[in-house]
């Protein structure tokens, strides 16, 4: 197992903003407890997010000239980006290699669509690494689990009507964004009630797992969100810490290369639900 990780994802900092920098920086000191190795990322080129995004909203970000209450533009926010996307890119190629890695990196990135950026995201940094998966293995059937708790619109937006890749997401409605309420082609929508249980959950879970399995994909990317934690402050979903690592022992058993990738989890838990994720996929 390897976790990407770079301390440039801990340097940047917006006050009040929930996507703070102790997500990573006290996930880290925590896993490094336990003796896992860490990788440092390699920052995804310019070829690289095209796949995935319009140049439009790459020149958008690059500016770092623009206004979103939720995302807003920092000093090197481009870089960050970048940094980040390039993580996720380096995690891909792990798994394709039967590695599992987990990229420990922000800003994350599932609410980033084609051409627009929303929700913490700037760049979709799990559709740029299925994007570049593909550019190397064109036949190359790729399945991405979305399990944070608010729905990938950025990733459906993205994938929608590509037929190799298949997206399962699990996320509470209603909550933002909103979408995410039906299922449409080959993207799988499973939406869960507020105050769903651990019980309900892992039922639902099993039943998006069935889904992937019969696509049969070499390679599953996680969009790995935390914000289904019952002491999440931005959600209402019921999980507790011991969940994470019973879901992650359900996708560990998927016969494939598996990645992850941080997307949200805002609780000052964040740290050991990792920690039981990455115990569980090792089960």
């Amino acid at each position: 197992m390897k976790i990407i990780y770079s301390e440039k994802a801990a340097e940047y900092n917006i006050p009040g903003h929930p996507e703070a920098p102790f997500r990573v920086l006290k996930t880290k000191e925590f896993l490094k407890k336990t003796g896992v190795k860490f990788v440092v990322p390699n920052k995804a080129k310019e070829k690289d997010i095209l796949l995935a995004h319009t140049e439009e909203l790459l020149n958008l970000v690059k500016s770092e000239n623009f206004f979103d209450a939720d995302t807003p533009s920092f000093k090197d926010v481009y870089e960050n980006a970048l940094l980040s996307a390039g993580s996720a890119i380096d995690a891909s190629d792990y798994a394709m290699k039967n590695e599992f890695a987990f990229s420990l990196m922000r800003p994350p990135g599932h609410h980033a669509g084609r051409n627009s950026l929303g929700g913490f995201c700037y760049f979709n940094n799990i559709a740029v690494a299925v994007k570049h998966l593909i550019s190397q293995s064109p036949n190359c059937p790729i399945a991405i689990l979305d399990i944070d708790v608010h729905h990938g619109n950025g990733t459906q937006d993205i994938f929608l009507g590509d037929e190799q890749v298949l997206f399962v997401s699990l996320h509470q409605v209603p909550l933002y964004p909103g979408t995410g309420q039906s299922s449409e082609k080959n993207c799988f929508n499973f939406p869960l009630s507020p105050g769903t249980d651990e019980t309900s959950y892992l039922k639902t879970l099993d039943t998006a797992i069935e889904k992937i399995i019969k696509f049969s994909p070499k390679v599953v990317g996680i969009s790995a969100g935390f914000d289904t934690y019952e002491g999440d402050p931005l959600a209402n979903l019921q999980l507790k810490k011991n969940s994470y690592k019973k879901i992650a022992k359900k996708i560990s058993e998927i016969k494939a290369g598996k990645f992850a990738v941080l997307e949200g989890g805002y609780s000052r838990d964040l740290p050991e639900l990792i920690g039981n994720f990455l115990e569980g996929i090792e089960q």
